[in-house]
């Protein structure tokens, strides 16, 4: 049984989201797991455990879950040691670098859809939780089962879930501009609207010089969501082949944005706009290629409705009945050899409770739509979580790296598939695919990271 979040509770949490503004917004043996509370709860000696994350740092929200965790473990310290590199990537080599030196937290956070995951687990840096959940009876059922298919490797559970989304799979919508061209709003829960609609939306709407119909960034969770839209994929399955030079439905995908952005020439280059979120808001963009999150920050953005009003719409069902996304998480590690287990895995999942995760959302500003009781919650505040409902429910993975070389990989799609859709650049579709595609392999050829 979940347990119910007071109304004071919700409210003090929503209230301090409002001051603080939301951040913009993915088989080895397993450790040992004696020792202290087989249950998973943390030991009556004195114990003392590091966290190292990126996650929530000048928010509040890692203090106070550290605070409401001591007065329930009052015999357990734990040290706070935020992460505040220049970019994610470079907090995941922060966090290589402190275990190659032995110092790295017991709890930690590699995440699946950053691509570090299976690498932290080949190079036993995390270790598996199984007995632990087995012996503290925890029930899984409380997260959506996707984000929970993330925490697993090889028949082994890694991690519990901390943020999670459906990717790319949105079209966030100012329908100011729709209103008062008479132009009819998507249903934002429905994927029924055709490619070839949203197409001629960019066309209706784009005022050469002055207004965008549609924007959209081409980076690996663009692609994916682009070809999946009609009826493709990036890569196979197994993380080895990338299928732009062979799969014709994928190509179809970037023919349509390639003819939007270099032939027509009505998408914006990242020169022209260098801040979707701020165009559409500021009634120059009328559509934004993004995600859930980015509909939910654009809502809470809107100053003025008569210039910004949100709607959304969803990509079109796939022939085999896919809805076309990616679903995108993280999760809570636990460092492979810590000392303290037990306490470690009773702090995660601490963090993870239905309040805990209210609170990453609100406090930490974090987009962490995995459990269904906080997308309820999050519907009472706001109508428009129950937007994201159907891709949370029944989202497609994302299909990863083997080699987990994410940071190449996700830089090589930016880096080609920005240039190819350049019409500054002018390359020939035949030759932007063939080298976008090449790139891609190149990496996913690589030596296992």
């Amino acid at each position: 049984m979940t347990k119910q979040l007071s109304r004071r509770h919700f409210l003090k949490m929503s209230g301090a989201a409002a001051a603080a503004g939301l951040l913009a917004a993915c088989a080895p043996q397993a450790a040992p797991q004696s020792g202290g509370q087989a249950s998973g709860g943390a030991s009556s000696a004195g114990v003392k455990l590091k966290w190292d994350t990126f996650r929530g740092p000048g928010t509040g929200w890692n203090e106070d879950e550290i605070k409401s965790f001591k007065e329930k473990n009052p015999n357990v310290d734990i040290e706070f040691r935020p992460l505040t590199g220049a970019s994610q990537q470079d907090n995941y080599g922060k966090m290589y670098a402190l275990f190659a030196a032995g110092d790295l937290g017991d709890i930690c956070a590699f995440d699946p859809s950053h691509f570090h995951f299976w690498r932290a687990i080949n190079k036993n840096i995390i270790g598996p939780i199984d007995d632990l959940v087995a012996a503290d009876k925890l029930d899984l059922k409380q997260w959506y089962d996707k984000f929970i298919a993330l925490q697993m490797f090889k028949g082994k559970q890694y991690g519990l879930p901390s943020w999670g989304w459906a990717g790319q799979d949105t079209m966030v919508i100012n329908a100011v501009q729709f209103e008062a061209a008479g132009e009819k709003l998507p249903d934002p829960k429905a994927h029924d609207t055709s490619m070839d609609q949203y197409a001629e939306w960019a066309h209706k709407f784009f005022k050469d010089g002055e207004h965008y119909g549609l924007g959209m960034v081409f980076d690996e969770g663009h692609l994916v969501t682009l070809t999946r839209a009609f009826n493709g994929d990036l890569i196979n399955e197994d993380g080895t082949k990338c299928l732009l030079a062979t799969d014709k439905n994928a190509q179809d995908g970037l023919r349509w944005a390639y003819k939007l952005a270099v032939e027509d020439k009505v998408l914006p280059r990242p020169a022209d706009v260098t801040d979707m979120a701020a165009a559409i808001l500021g009634g120059k963009l009328t559509i934004q290629w993004g995600g859930s999150l980015d509909a939910r920050n654009f809502k809470r953005g809107i100053k003025d409705e008569k210039v910004a009003k949100a709607a959304q719409g969803l990509l079109p069902t796939r022939q085999d009945g896919q809805f076309p996304c990616q679903t995108r998480g993280g999760t809570w590690n636990i460092l492979k050899g810590s000392k303290h287990p037990q306490e470690a895995y009773a702090f995660i999942k601490h963090i993870t409770t239905l309040e805990g995760c209210i609170s990453f959302n609100l406090k930490a500003g974090q987009g962490a739509l995995v459990r269904p009781d906080v997308v309820a919650e999050l519907i009472k505040q706001d109508p428009i979580h129950e937007w994201f409902i159907p891709n949370l429910e029944k989202g497609m993975p994302a299909n990863a790296p083997a080699n987990s070389r994410g940071r190449e990989y996700t830089d090589a799609c930016v880096q080609w598939a920005t240039k190819m859709m350049d019409p500054k650049e002018n390359i020939p579709f035949d030759k932007g695919l063939q080298d976008l595609n090449d790139n891609i392999q190149k990496v996913l050829d690589m030596e296992p990271a």
